[in-house]
């Protein structure tokens, strides 16, 4: 008798950050949130082929596109858990896409978010995120 294989997926999840359920990580820095992509999103959406940046200094409403990513599988716009200004922008990521790809936590953040109004408890610690994740 055939047992079904269960699919076995390998990802990092950074334990100094926080996640939506979008798959964007957050991570605080000085009142301001540096963000960017899990690398659980890259295993479901292909890896990062174009990077739309918005420009810096915009305001950025809830569910407002944080940024864009393009996949093999299409455009993904990320929303916004919160109304915002764009402090900073990656350039290098604009530039290099790759580094999202390789450096998803590190050098492959995308936008720093100063938050009008952040409350941590929107977003899921690395425990809820990895058990969200099980859940799909």
């Amino acid at each position: 008798m055939d047992s079904p294989e269960e699919e076995i997926l390998e990802f990092n999840v950074a334990h100094n950050r926080r996640y939506s359920s979008d798959h964007v990580w957050f991570q605080e820095k000085d009142e301001k949130l540096m963000i960017g992509i899990s690398e659980y999103f890259l295993i479901e959406a292909g890896d990062a082929l174009r990077v739309i940046l918005p420009q810096q200094d915009s305001e950025v409403d809830i569910d407002g596109a944080l940024f864009s990513i393009w996949t093999a599988d299409g455009k993904f716009p990320i929303p916004s858990p919160f109304d915002g200004i764009i402090t900073e922008v990656n350039g290098e990521v604009e530039q290099n896409p790759e580094l999202i790809n390789d450096s998803t936590y590190d050098l492959g953040w995308v936008v720093i978010l100063e938050p009008h109004n952040y409350d941590e408890d929107q977003l899921l610690d690395p425990d809820e995120y990895v058990e969200y994740i099980a859940e799909l």
